[in-house]
């Protein structure tokens, strides 16, 4: 008597993501070595290798803002669980990389968009840890002069 087993799902390799993103409307562009597409005008990567899916993005680090960049790399790294920010060897990019276990077409599908989902909110939450710092570090450039420099030589005698 034969027993009816789960049909397995087709393997998963380059090809057969970039057919799904192109069917899903992702509009990618098919490198040797990975998929590139777009995530909020940022450019997006997709790595495959040995049922390892990778999703990451990169966007540029303003040199004179390294500082915040970083601090806020580290503020999103606390908040996100998938996603990891990495400072580059270059120190002038970021990337954020989300990485799942994912080995045929069917895992793709229903994964991927929640791949792409968690770097987004991980950008958002790196955009709102920036605006945060940057705020914060205009206030403390701002700061009132001390007393002493306010005066214009003249002293000033306390009454009693």
């Amino acid at each position: 008597m034969k027993t009816s087993s789960p049909q397995k799902a087709p393997s998963l390799n380059l090809r057969s993501i970039f057919r799904c993103m192109m069917e899903d409307g992702y509009y990618p562009v098919y490198e040797q070595t990975h998929i590139q597409f777009g995530i909020e005008d940022n450019i997006a990567v997709v790595e495959y290798e040995e049922g390892i899916l990778s999703v990451r993005l990169f966007f540029s680090i303003d040199e004179d803002m390294y500082d915040l960049f970083l601090e806020a790399s580290n503020m999103t790294m606390l908040k996100t669980f998938i996603v990891k920010p990495a400072i580059l060897d270059d120190m002038t990019n970021v990337m954020f990389s989300c990485e799942l276990f994912c080995d045929n077409i069917r895992d793709f599908r229903r994964f991927f968009p929640r791949a792409c989902d968690r770097v987004r909110e991980a950008l958002s939450a790196h955009k709102a840890e920036m605006k945060k710092f940057i705020m914060a570090n205009e206030v403390a450039n701002t700061a009132l002069p001390a007393r002493d420099e306010t005066m214009t030589g003249s002293t000033r005698k306390l009454l009693s």
